[in-house]
């Protein structure tokens, strides 16, 4: 039987059928809409006093809720949702879930201590709202203490969002609900999503406590004068005034193809980057026993079995050694996290945009 006092153990997204629960799910809403409309008539009637209403729109927004809990479920843990990751400032989404949360946590007669301090990531933005939400109503547990800390590590500089959960004082004339069974739809939510994600999640039980913490590898780091979070007011307006921790640093493109040199040429000066090229992967070679660059932007025709040997042998003198790819065909920024071995890659046809953006990135990882 499952200890309630630990987390309902998740088994590996791939091995999980979700689809009964997203049929479930579907089929809730729309009686879920009928009883909430003839409340609203009820109400509008003069049949139902408006207080007496509250607490099943409220029942009825939960329901409906859970609902859409059940379908997320089955789209995350089935592959079905399509991540656009963006910059955004995890403080301020856990700190909207908290407030949202809080006539909840009210009613739960939770005990809740915030230290959450500013920090950036890189990720979709409805799935780490989802995961947020979900990770503070598990945390919520009735008749406890949750303590909620958002911090960065020293290192890898990853965000760390941490759910601490003691037992409370209990009151007298009131239930202590600490043993209470713990909420599975939401802990299945989290442990998915953050698979999702690529988002580590740890838990550390103990009689008295209940710890999990989720740690974000995709945390930008602040530039000086520049942080990747100004870059998304758009290119131009930031493109103009070079950041100071840019200045000055060297990078190497690896291209064949005169106009795409000077596209990066341009984007380079722009934010007060050295500049140089060469125009295949054993100059490149040649080039970096010389001089080893900051950076290295390579053409994806260019990249060989010679180009992957340069990548590998900076790689292992220099973990964190920054790279990108230009590729031709058409789709968004790929940005590569701090521990993934994959290589950020920008559109050749939005160049302009992308790699400017890619750059500052790249650069957070080193300076």
């Amino acid at each position: 039987m499952q200890d309630p006092s630990r987390p309902p153990t998740a088994p590996p997204p791939s091995s999980t059928d979700y689809s009964l629960v997203a049929a479930v799910g579907g089929q809730v809403d729309p009686p879920l809409n009928v009883v909430k409309h003839a409340l609203h008539a009820w109400v509008e009637s003069g049949a139902i006093a408006p207080g007496l209403a509250k607490p099943v729109e409220d029942a009825l927004a939960e329901l409906h809720r859970l609902s859409q809990n059940c379908q997320l479920l089955a789209r995350v843990a089935e592959g079905r949702w399509q991540q656009a990751h963006a910059q955004l400032n995890l403080d301020s989404v856990v700190k909207r879930a908290l407030d949202e949360r809080a006539a909840l946590m009210h009613h739960r007669g939770v005990e809740l201590h915030r230290s959450i301090k500013p920090v950036a990531v890189l990720v979709d933005f409805d799935l780490v709202t989802s995961l947020v939400m979900a990770a503070v109503e598990y945390a919520a547990r009735p008749g406890t203490r949750l303590f909620v800390l958002l911090d960065v590590k020293n290192w890898p500089a990853h965000a760390l969002l941490s759910f601490k959960t003691t037992r409370a004082v209990v009151v007298a004339g009131k239930p202590d609900h600490t043993h209470d069974e713990p909420d599975a739809l939401n802990w299945q939510l989290v442990t998915e999503i953050a698979y999702a994600m690529g988002v580590t999640v740890q838990t550390t039980v103990t009689a008295d406590e209940h710890t999990f913490t989720l740690e974000f590898p995709r945390t930008v780091k602040q530039l000086e004068g520049l942080t990747a979070l100004e870059m998304d007011a758009g290119s131009e307006s930031w493109i103009s005034t070079p950041s100071q921790a840019l200045a000055g640093q060297r990078v190497l493109v690896i291209t064949g193809e005169a106009p795409l040199r000077e596209d990066v040429k341009s984007i380079c000066r722009a934010l007060g980057l050295m500049f140089d090229s060469v125009p295949t992967s054993a100059a490149a070679i040649r080039y970096c026993e010389l001089e080893q660059p900051h950076l290295i932007i390579v053409d994806e025709r260019i990249r060989n079995d010679q180009f992957n040997q340069l990548r590998a042998d900076l790689l292992k003198a220099e973990p964190n050694f920054p790279f990108i790819e230009i590729g031709y065909d058409s789709g968004t920024l790929s940005i590569a996290s701090w521990v993934s071995g994959n290589m950020t890659r920008v559109t050749r046809s939005e160049l302009a945009t992308q790699l400017p953006q890619a750059l500052t990135l790249e650069f957070a990882k080193v300076l």
